[in-house]
């Protein structure tokens, strides 16, 4: 192509949790129709040929475990709440803390977002609900734990106090 800009702009339908700053990055799927490759059906008859029926079907009701375990603490922790129930394995919330809102909270948020980010503890994407942001966590990984889990409620936290601080001092 002369101009890739026409390319990605033909192939490029990217909603607000995929979204990034990066300038000057190629995204692969920007270039493409994702589900026009070929083989896609191989891809998945080789998981469920490894793990099975039983196999997945455990998988998922442990992720869907693991989502539970962090909107329970979601819904314990003042200062904090989830969109909806979460039925699957992801979890969309925020921090709400008295006295914020609108441009402020939706601040607040994707602060909280960038510094769990670059811990690298756990990664959150961003979504826009009625015009506010929110966070999403979704356990996908086949190696995820409770440790994980709960190790990245205490990165979110953390970095919901970091934030505060600093906005404070601001």
């Amino acid at each position: 192509m002369r101009d890739p800009a026409e390319l990605r702009a033909a192939f490029s339908l990217v909603p607000a949790y995929l979204e990034t700053p990066e300038t000057g990055v190629a995204h692969l799927m920007d270039h493409g129709l994702a589900l026009g490759r070929r083989f896609r059906a191989l891809k998945l008859w080789f998981v469920m040929r490894y793990f099975g029926q039983a196999g997945l079907r455990a998988i998922l009701r442990r992720h869907v475990a693991l989502a539970r375990r962090l909107a329970a603490k979601v819904d314990r922790e003042a200062g904090w709440e989830r969109w909806r129930p979460s039925p699957f394995s992801l979890v969309v919330l925020r921090r709400c803390p008295a006295g914020t809102a609108g441009t402020e909270r939706d601040a607040l948020n994707t602060a909280i977002m960038d510094r769990v980010n670059e811990s690298g503890a756990a990664f959150l994407s961003p979504t826009g609900i009625d015009g506010e942001t929110w966070l999403r966590f979704a356990v996908g990984n086949i190696h995820t734990t409770e440790r994980h889990v709960d190790a990245a409620w205490e990165i979110l936290r953390e970095s919901a106090a970091d934030v505060a601080g600093l906005s404070r001092i601001s």
